[in-house]
């Protein structure tokens, strides 16, 4: 297996950086150190290591082995994306998804979650994901268009495509609904309308869901384009 480079401030940073690029632990690589910097660079807070690494040989057979495993065990599973409602669209959609985010320079791995009749779930499966959210979601927002728009595009039967990081998603519903009924409370207790600005249209929809079997408050929409709000009014 070929050498990799690993570098750090110090030995233990070398070895943790090239085990990283590796993906085995320490027992089953073989280091050999490159460069060590101390004495008045190190005293300075300069100092520096370098090491290469590789898997060590009785080691590399059990990983070949394990992808193997890994490989046959996914080909059985029953989720594949043919077997799935929209599973062209799901699998386009997946494809598409994972060059954007090695384009984008995150190591996140997509995978397909949930597919419905209407609807097909991609989710980015990794750590510091939060390039690819985006400031209240909007590059998320953004991604998840575009991946719609190429993955039905040589479709005739399309689906409506969700894409997910780090459960954003499901995190960002929980806050929507937690302040749909804060401020549905709010406007039964002062028995006046209360007007949120500033929602996206999604937003504004699953508000209307959350309150639509409210007894306390009745809700509805005014305005256009951006100026649209969401008014909850007492009943």
């Amino acid at each position: 297996m070929d050498w990799i480079e690993g570098e750090g401030k110090t030995m233990a940073e070398a070895e943790e950086d090239a085990l990283a690029k590796l993906g085995v632990s320490a027992d089953q690589a073989e280091f050999e150190v490159v460069e060590k910097s101390g004495g008045l660079s190190g005293i300075l807070g300069r100092a520096h290591f370098r090491v290469r690494a590789r898997v060590a040989e009785e080691a590399a057979s059990d990983v070949a082995d394990e992808a193997s495993e890994t490989a046959v065990i996914e080909e059985a599973m029953p989720e594949a994306a043919g077997e799935l409602p929209h599973g062209d669209v799901a699998e386009a959609g997946r494809e598409v998804l994972q060059r954007m985010v090695t384009l984008m320079g995150v190591e996140g791995t997509v995978r397909i979650g949930e597919c419905t009749d209407e609807e097909v779930a991609l989710d980015v499966e990794g750590e510091d994901l939060g390039i690819l959210i985006g400031r209240h979601g909007a590059t998320l927002d953004a991604i998840q268009l575009v991946v719609a728009i190429a993955a039905n595009r040589h479709v005739e039967d399309g689906a409506r495509v969700i894409v997910d990081a780090e459960g954003y998603r499901e995190r960002h519903r929980e806050m929507i609904e937690a302040r749909a009924l804060q401020h549905a409370e709010e406007a039964k207790t002062t028995g006046r309308e209360v007007v949120i600005p500033d929602l996206k249209g999604y937003e504004r929809r699953y508000m209307h869901v959350v309150l639509k079997d409210n007894p306390d408050v009745e809700t509805y929409s005014e305005g256009d384009g951006d100026d649209r709000v969401l008014v909850i009014s007492p009943r």
